[in-house]
């Protein structure tokens, strides 16, 4: 059993670290084994508390998996969305949004792999309809984001003809490799 302090206690001071922790071990191995292969006992065990004791800060792996993704695109937002949003340039903004967006996933990458931000992307199945509804939400403000700075790059002669949203779709898929 791995022995680390248990991300779920802490004092409010702790608050911003805790919740990064908190999500860091889950969001691995569930990057590592997938949503449906992690059990809350792998869970409970990597975050150095007794599954029960998991239980009684979060009621669920579903809802815990909820709770990352929601993190991972709060964290996009903060540091991603709202700067890029604040610049008129549409060349400058997707700048932005790319340098952000790297800085964002190697910040909390670990050397074990992955950060609550990169298990946004494959594991979505893993939740009801409801909350699927508002990830996939969430994600589809991102994609436009993108997309419509280079829709203005496009209609400025700054980019050669070509598909937009392909674009924008190759463009997320180098940032998040």
């Amino acid at each position: 059993m791995r022995t680390t302090r248990n991300p779920f206690s802490a004092t409010a001071s702790d608050e911003p670290e805790r919740l990064v922790e908190s999500y860091r071990a889950p969001a691995q191995i569930i990057c590592n084994k997938g949503y449906d292969a992690t059990s809350m006992n792998d869970i409970a065990e990597a975050v150095g508390i007794t599954k029960s004791g998991l239980y009684h800060h979060v009621s669920g792996k579903r809802n815990l998996l909820f709770s990352i993704m929601n993190f991972g695109l709060d964290s996009l937002e903060e540091q991603v969305i709202i700067p890029a949003r604040e610049i008129q340039d549409a060349e400058k903004r997707l700048r932005t949004i790319i340098t952000n967006h790297v800085q964002l996933i190697t910040s909390r990458s670990t050397a074990e792999g992955n950060n609550p931000v990169s298990i946004v992307v494959d594991e979505v199945a893993g939740l009801t309809l409801p909350q699927r509804r508002k990830i996939d939400a969430r994600k589809r403000a991102y994609v436009d984001l993108i997309r419509n700075a280079l829709t203005e790059l496009k209609a400025s002669g700054k980019l050669r003809d070509l598909d937009v949203t392909a674009a924008t779709f190759s463009l997320l898929g180098m940032i998040l490799w």
